[in-house]
């Protein structure tokens, strides 16, 4: 089964796209500078942060001809991941209208917007998906077992790990595998961190694929070693030294900042593909960013600085 609804349109030849997208990037800047100094807009929500994003989403993938879209669907749905969760908490929360304007412009098949849409409750919502799905997203299953056990919290975790864990094993190009198994890079250091900081020991939660072996991040969770994990920090990020981090925002920040700048450089090579990922990547940054403002704007700048990635 299709997680992503097939389109008519055949797209458009890659130089096209290249240049299209080019142009798209500046204007994106250009936005992130009006933001900064001009503040949010009035009605800003998480909702319309992340409706933004897929709207963009959804103009890149109709310009996309077919083999480019295969090429990035494991990208594509990867975000859509948020997507769920988020119809998920606006179904936990009764906000109806919230859950039709991210289904608006998602790349989710039209029975996956349906059971979103239409099933009454989160648990069947869940329940109805893994029966629509069949199998074609993994870590579903783990995840409906993590939301009785620990909520929409648990059930997010849960839906990445085995998503990414099962992903980063398939015939994917070159550059796309490479962001994958750095992203997993990124979420292993930072639940590392949070197990030694909250004293916490659950091997479980690491996730398979990335450049660290599980092996090494279970012994340095079981020596409560931080400068070990410092080192571990510095060969994810390629750093010298680790920035002091105030706050868990803050450390993911810097993770994060990190595969941007790798992102980036990719970005600027002849391979379209690299420029392409970077440009999604760019999008993802721009509403996390966004974010950032609208949940902690009120913290002073020096705060923001340290939580909005570069």
């Amino acid at each position: 089964m299709n997680l992503l609804r097939d389109i008519d349109s055949p797209g458009f030849p890659n130089d096209y796209l290249i240049t299209r997208i080019k142009g798209r990037r500046a204007a994106l800047i250009a936005n992130w500078k009006a933001v900064r100094a001009h503040g949010l807009t009035p009605g800003t929500s998480d909702e319309r942060i992340w409706e933004a994003l897929l709207i963009e989403l959804e103009w890149l993938y109709g310009q996309m001809n077919r083999a480019v879209r295969e090429c990035f669907e494991s990208v594509f749905v990867l975000l859509e991941l948020k997507t769920i969760v988020l119809c998920l908490r606006n179904k936990e929360a009764g906000r109806v209208a919230e859950i039709d304007t991210l289904l608006t412009h998602t790349l989710l098949t039209d029975s996956l917007r349906r059971v979103l849409r239409d099933q009454p409750d989160v648990r069947s919502s869940i329940s109805t998906l893994i029966e629509s799905t069949s199998g074609a997203l993994p870590g579903l299953r783990e995840a409906a077992a993590a939301y009785a056990d620990h909520g929409l919290r648990g059930f997010e975790d849960s839906l990445m790990r085995g998503y990414l864990a099962h992903t980063v094993t398939i015939q994917l190009h070159p550059r796309i595998q490479q962001f994958l198994r750095a992203f997993i890079d990124l979420r292993n250091v930072m639940i590392l961190y949070k197990q030694l900081r909250w004293g916490i020991e659950d091997a479980g939660a690491f996730i398979e694929g990335g450049t660290f072996e599980l092996a090494r991040l279970v012994q340095l969770m079981a020596s409560n070693d931080l400068n070990s994990w410092e080192e571990l920090v510095k060969e994810a990020t390629a750093l010298k030294v680790v920035p002091a981090a105030a706050s868990e925002g803050a450390l993911e920040t810097v993770l994060l900042t990190s595969l941007t700048e790798r992102l980036r450089q990719i970005g600027r090579g002849e391979d379209g593909v690299g420029l392409i990922l970077d440009y999604i990547w760019r999008i993802y940054v721009h509403a996390r960013n966004l974010a950032v403002l609208y949940h902690a704007a009120d913290l002073g700048e020096a705060i923001l600085e340290r939580e909005l990635i570069a």
